[in-house]
């Protein structure tokens, strides 16, 4: 016997079979969205530059001349300071006086040295012009 009952058990079996098909409908689009979205990132970020070539850029943007200044600079200001100075007092002197920053102290200090053997680094973050 048909009864009322059965009816809406029925129609919630329906519903139920209409929503997982619904389900299964919206999951395939969002599928096939997200898997063209990563197909379209991976063409954008093969275009973009590697961070390595990104970085020897900055490096050889650097230029030449503005090192020889503040190179010239810290030689000059230890010839007139023959006690000295301190790396931090070197770097705050061509900060202000080129508004450059030397963001390695130490390894620009080695390069002058290299060129200049007359700076010399008695102590640890110290360094004197001795010519002698």
């Amino acid at each position: 016997m048909f009864t009322e009952r059965h009816a809406l058990q029925e129609r919630l079996e329906k519903i139920n079979k209409d929503e997982i098909a619904m389900i299964t409908e919206y999951q395939k689009q969002r599928n096939a969205i997200f898997e063209r979205l990563r197909e379209l990132d991976k063409s954008y970020f093969n275009k973009l530059p590697k961070l390595g070539d990104l970085a020897a850029f900055e490096i050889r943007n650097d230029s030449r001349v503005e090192k020889d200044i503040r190179k010239n600079i810290i030689v000059n200001r230890l010839k007139m300071n023959p006690a000295g100075l301190s790396s931090e007092e070197l770097k705050s002197i061509v900060k202000k006086e080129t508004g450059l920053d030397i963001i390695n102290m130490t390894s620009f200090m080695r390069s002058i040295m290299k060129n200049n053997p007359y700076v010399r680094k008695p102590q640890r973050g110290f360094y004197r012009y001795e010519k002698t």
